[in-house]
């Protein structure tokens, strides 16, 4: 069995560059009302807004997959089985840039995940036919993650797969490139109970490698309409570790129906405690993770070691072209008042600002962009980013502080809305039935 190479983050990162338990039933949730008219709309309460990482957060998982999609159209492997793997996967936020080595002017996470998995199955090898043993998955993976929000723009993925037994078989090493169009945009925070939202995302996906199972030569392209939510509150009980206040339940849903992913973000956490998919990768297999363990890379509640942004906003729900005055303070690892330059984006755009004392303090325009996750009563939101302390020969920052302004609905929102608003109750109306179907669609 081969490890993942010592090399595979690296060329992930330079790829990067160069490419643009077991499943239950949903629950059911309660009605969502919208309210429209002439006034502000009236908002639900905030449960969570967009979180701040820092270099060093990690966190690991348990992991099981159903990859048996892997082997049943295999005719190298005809007559092979396979188990559920198990096994644990661990995603560490390794450094913040500013996006340009990767083609964007705003700041990205560059996550790495590593992740091992195996189970029992059979295949047959050369000349004495089926054997029993354990297949092996080995994946390095790094993925680019928009600061602003959480959004995902791109994985970069090599795996190994080999079958351990009497005979070893190399079963495959692939090299997994996945680019969405838009950004793939998860939670649209600052996130509301009950929220709704809605995506149309196109994923392309490339493979390249070889061994005894086969991948798609060309680029394929995945292109889904999906609603998101409502979203419901978990107790922290039922989770697989603790969570201040519960965690906060994102369903996915294919025009269909058909549930694509679930997520269980916990907000005191900053990531997903629960995570399972349809289609995590390897063209079809299927994957549920289970939080087991955080380590922040920083304590915000006490002495940090790295800076600490802060972005506050004087009105974060405005009309369309409003003005915002933005504050911004920098305090370094000493506590004192950071000194330097620190680095505004919103949009297309970003300015650079000389802190005093520790401040700067910006007034701005919320500006009239739509964003990618439409919902019922406004009209976009938007992340203000503001980054301290470039490395100009990195093109990465040491921190960055995020706060997300809320632009109220326009004449063009009116008439989307209305239409949203017919859509989203027929989704509600058939979401008892969605789940039971969803849960039957996938094989754990």
């Amino acid at each position: 069995m081969r490890g993942i190479r010592r090399c595979a983050v690296p060329f992930l990162c330079l790829v990067l560059m160069c490419s643009a338990n077991t499943l239950s039933p949903l629950e059911s949730v309660s009605e969502v009302l919208f309210v429209e008219g002439d006034e502000d709309p009236v908002r639900n309460e905030i449960l969570a807004t967009v979180p701040i990482w820092v270099v060093g957060d990690q966190w690991t998982y348990t992991v099981m997959l159903d990859a048996i999609s892997l082997v049943e159209d295999a005719e190298t492997l005809e007559g092979a089985s396979l188990d559920i793997l198990t096994g644990t996967a661990t995603r560490t936020v390794a450094s913040i840039t500013d996006g340009t080595d990767y083609g964007f002017n705003e700041p990205l996470y560059l996550v790495s995940t590593t992740m091992f998995a195996q189970g029992q199955g059979v295949f047959p090898a050369p000349a004495i036919g089926a054997v029993a043993g354990t297949l092996q998955i080995s994946m390095a993976e790094a993925m680019l993650v928009r600061v602003a929000d959480l959004g995902i723009v791109r994985t970069a993925r090599t795996i190994d797969l080999d079958f351990a037994s009497v005979v070893n078989l190399d079963i495959a090493d692939v090299d997994e490139f996945a680019n969405y169009t838009p950004v793939y945009e998860i939670y649209d925070f600052p996130v509301r109970s009950e929220d709704v939202h809605l995506l149309s995302l196109e994923r392309a996906m490339e493979y390249s490698g070889d061994g005894l199972v086969s991948f798609p030569a060309d680029t394929q392209y995945n292109n889904t309409e999906r609603s998101v939510g409502p979203v419901s509150v978990i107790e922290s009980e039922l989770l697989s570790i603790p969570c201040d206040g519960g965690a906060l339940a994102f369903v996915e849903r294919a025009d269909d129906g058909v549930v694509i992913e679930e997520r269980h973000y916990c907000p005191s956490i900053r990531n997903d405690v629960y995570w399972k998919s349809h289609d995590i990768g390897l063209n079809g297999v299927k994957g549920e993770f289970q939080l087991i363990s955080h380590l922040p890379g920083v304590d915000l509640s006490s002495s940090p070691n790295v800076p600490v942004v802060t972005v506050v906003l004087d009105d974060d729900d405005v009309p369309l072209d409003g003005m915002i005055n933005i504050t911004v303070n920098v305090v370094d690892v000493d506590d004192s008042p950071a000194v330097g330059d620190v680095h505004l984006y919103r949009g297309f755009g970003h300015e650079t600002v000389t802190l005093s004392s520790g401040q700067a303090i910006y007034n701005v325009a919320a500006g009239n962009n739509t964003d990618d996750t439409i919902t019922i009563d406004d009209w976009a939101s938007h992340g203000f980013v503001v980054c301290y302390d470039h490395d100009p020969d990195a093109n990465t920052f040491r921190a960055c502080g995020v706060a997300t302004v809320t632009i109220q609905g326009s004449a063009i929102g009116q008439l989307i809305r209305e239409q949203l608003i017919s859509d989203v109750s027929v989704l509600i109306d058939d979401i008892g039935r969605t789940g039971q179907k969803a849960h039957r669609a996938i094989r754990f």
